[in-house]
């Protein structure tokens, strides 16, 4: 009988993603037809701006109205997942109705409050391009979870007896509180890319590296905030020391630690910590080129493969207990990077060729993209998950490919539309919280016959 309800609750699961990732394309296909746009999309963005202007006040500056002002896409995402969930269709339309109520709601004041600080381009630049797409990614997630729980709750789902023990109080804890973090973290971004104490401590890092290459015998030095080697200069900035991984820190500090003293020290480690690691990415320059052929690409792609090492191991460890994380997270790194370097290239350049033009990629964080979430998607199925079922691993892997697709096409729409190009540091903040999102989706959302994947009792 329990394994009767496990096959129906991971068909369950299997069917809501693809109907997600169908509801979605559909969305985002509607989206982009050119009468759509036309007709529908920029007028009701344009009517957005007057309701917006009328009750918030009007611009200190013109500001342009486009599509992308609209909040179609955050919709068309937020549709296609309650749309798709395995309940009552009133259920549905009733949260599908309170969903654009809440979308609407926000991006009026998104318009508004971008108009009031349209005179301060360092400000509507920060609530632009960080703020406010964090917020309605927060928004969105939040309002599609509480509403899927209250949704099974009314339709009177209860978890089987057999069933697992949810994510514990302190795991709940640190998601929130890093999400907050990282936040305040981006919304300060104005307070510190333009910091001349920052840019003098990336000065002290270039000035760091170079002696500890010197003294290994490699011929470098730095010049102010460059440092310099035979393989070229490497400019060490304001954004290549602020990471969002530093709020990550802090929230897993605050969580972990249980007394006064360890959350102090965690605290004031912050600074050490991240001007060592910071050094040590400067370090893969003295790769010899047999091992490293493009130190530059590795470089600035450092926290984020460090971020998703760190993840497939607390996976792991979650999973397995302290015992057995270390060979677990080894195996999903080792399997995801085969993965990265024999077939990522070729996988990349298809989901890319897929979505349109070529965008502009300085560091090839777009590139690297898709290759890298599912490398990571694959690390943590294989660290932590391979217990789940291989239908489960091919549903999530369903949503992922489509959804690499759907946020590049946005990703064309934003700069060939509005003129946005998106930031390096979104991309790769992207490209660790959507393989995140849908494995933390294929393994715990509930389908109508039930059936969490349990964590096995240590």
């Amino acid at each position: 009988m329990g394994a009767d309800r496990k096959v129906r609750g991971r068909t369950a699961a299997r069917h809501f993603f693809l109907r997600a990732a169908a509801w979605n394309l559909g969305f985002f296909g509607l989206l982009r037809l050119n009468w759509t746009e036309a007709h529908v999309v920029l007028p009701i963005a344009r009517l957005q701006a007057g309701i917006a202007g009328g009750l918030l006040g009007a611009p200190v500056s013109p500001i342009e109205v486009t599509i992308a002002c609209s909040g179609a896409d955050a919709l068309a995402l937020c549709l296609g997942a309650i749309l798709a969930y395995p309940v009552t269709w009133k259920a549905r339309l009733r949260g599908s109705v309170a969903g654009v109520g809440l979308l609407v709601g926000l991006n009026l004041l998104r318009i508004g409050t971008l108009g009031r600080a349209a005179a301060a381009p360092a400000w509507f630049n920060a609530l632009h391009v960080y703020i406010w797409p964090a917020i309605f990614t927060v928004a969105i997630a939040a309002y599609v979870f509480g509403w899927m729980r209250q949704a099974d709750r009314r339709s009177g789902f209860s978890e089987p007896a057999d069933s697992p023990v949810e994510v514990s109080r302190q795991a709940r804890l640190f998601f929130g509180l890093a999400a907050t973090l990282v936040l305040l973290f981006s919304a300060a971004s104005p307070l510190y890319l333009e910091n001349a104490s920052v840019l003098r401590l990336a000065g002290f890092i270039a000035r760091a590296a170079a002696a500890l290459l010197d003294g290994a015998g490699v011929d470098a030095y730095a010049a102010g905030n460059v440092l310099w080697t035979p393989r070229g200069g490497f400019l060490v900035t304001q954004e290549c020391i602020a990471t969002p991984l530093v709020a990550v820190y802090l929230a897993g500090t605050c969580v972990g630690a249980t007394t006064w003293p360890r959350l102090t020290l965690g605290v004031l480690a912050t600074l050490p910590l991240f001007i060592a690691l910071g050094i040590v990415r400067l370090l893969v320059v003295a790769l010899p080129d047999a091992v490293m052929t493009s130190p530059l690409f590795i470089v600035h792609a450092f926290y984020q493969l460090l971020l998703g090492a760190v993840i497939v191991f607390f996976a792991a460890r979650w999973r397995y207990g302290a015992r057995g994380a270390l060979r677990h997270a080894l195996l999903g790194i080792v399997v995801g990077a085969v993965f990265v370097n024999l077939l990522g290239p070729w996988y990349s350049r298809a989901v890319i060729a897929a979505a349109g033009p070529i965008l502009d990629d300085p560091q090839d964080a777009i590139a690297f993209l898709p290759a890298f979430q599912v490398g990571l998607y694959v690390a943590l199925w294989v660290a932590a998950f391979v217990a789940a079922g291989w239908k489960r691993f091919l549903a999530g892997l369903a949503v992922l490919v489509p959804t690499q697709v759907a946020v590049l096409v946005a990703l064309h729409a934003l700069e060939s539309q509005a003129g946005l190009t998106a930031h390096v540091r979104d991309v790769r903040g992207w490209a660790i919280a959507g393989p995140l999102l849908i494995v933390s989706l294929v393994i715990n959302v509930r389908g109508s016959a039930g059936g969490w994947f349990a964590r096995p009792h240590r």
